[in-house]
């Protein structure tokens, strides 16, 4: 019989982008497992808004929310207020790549962040996860996926790449991780409403083509793009979790389709094996 998720009734799911809902009902699936497994801490990099954060914390985890764009950590503040008084939570508007941490946490997450980073940037992105995550933790990342589907919204949001399966793998071989769990996610619905986005964002961003690579990058962080991240409030009626749903499931039946627009991957530290 079919157990509703908390995820169905957090008000921050609702008026979310499609793909967007369908991201955050199969993290919630993946959170609800870690927590099982006794995960309580994390730090999303690339917050946003805060709508994962809060989640995370609703389900009782403390974390860290970084940002380089002011007005979204503002939102997150506001949204999170209550966590941030009880001392679970921490808005950080710097670059986690240079920014001191000395704690370690069970997860490392971020969501449509390491595309953005060139190179030797996302070099450092791993070895600082890795420097700060727990035994047994892991590294969090939803990314764009597909070479073939390169296009106007990856030029406006400053993108590097998109990635394949293939990447995820040199990944790990390059920072001697392993993956733990790995799927594609928003198949078919956000393949279907492609031409459509693309249209909406040319039409609407085509000013922001001409910005740096790195401010695409922090603009990309509080988008307000009509009918693609933010929608009136009538629209909260079928964008929502349980509209979503079907389309969820259907998703999951697809988990390792090669044209799935968007990868999830949960990466973890190798065990050293001890010696005798």
């Amino acid at each position: 019989m079919f157990r509703l998720s908390h995820v169905m009734f957090n008000k921050n799911m609702y008026g979310l982008p499609p793909g967007s809902i369908l991201q955050l009902l199969y993290f919630d699936e993946r959170i609800k497992i870690l927590m099982r497994k006794g995960y309580n801490s994390f730090i999303e990099v690339g917050s946003g808004k805060g709508i994962a954060s809060n989640h995370l914390l609703q389900l009782g985890f403390k974390g860290i929310g970084f940002d380089l764009n002011k007005e979204a950590c503002t939102i997150n503040k506001l949204e999170n207020k209550s966590f941030i008084k009880g001392n679970r939570y921490n808005v950080i508007n710097k670059d986690f790549l240079t920014y001191d941490i000395n704690e370690k946490f069970d997860i490392i997450f971020s969501c449509m962040v390491i595309e953005h980073l060139e190179d030797e940037d996302l070099y450092d992105y791993f070895r600082k996860c890795i420097k700060i995550l727990n035994p047994g933790g892991r590294i969090i990342s939803i990314i764009p996926a597909g070479t073939k589907y390169w296009g106007i919204e990856d030029e406006i949001a400053g993108h590097k790449k998109r990635y394949e399966y293939k990447d995820i793998d040199k990944l790990c071989n390059h920072h001697k991780l392993i993956i733990k769990h790995l799927a594609g996610l928003n198949f078919p619905i956000s393949n279907i409403l492609l031409g459509l986005s693309n249209r909406i964002v040319q039409k609407t961003e085509i000013s922001k083509y001409s910005l740096s690579q790195k401010q695409k990058s922090i603009e990309s962080g509080c988008r307000k793009v009509k009918y693609k991240t933010n929608f009136p409030i009538l629209f909260s009626l079928i964008l929502n979790p349980f509209v979503i749903y079907p389309f969820h499931i259907m998703q999951k039946l697809f988990i390792r389709h090669t044209n799935c627009m968007v990868i999830y991957s949960e990466l973890g530290l190798i065990k050293m094996k001890s010696k005798n």
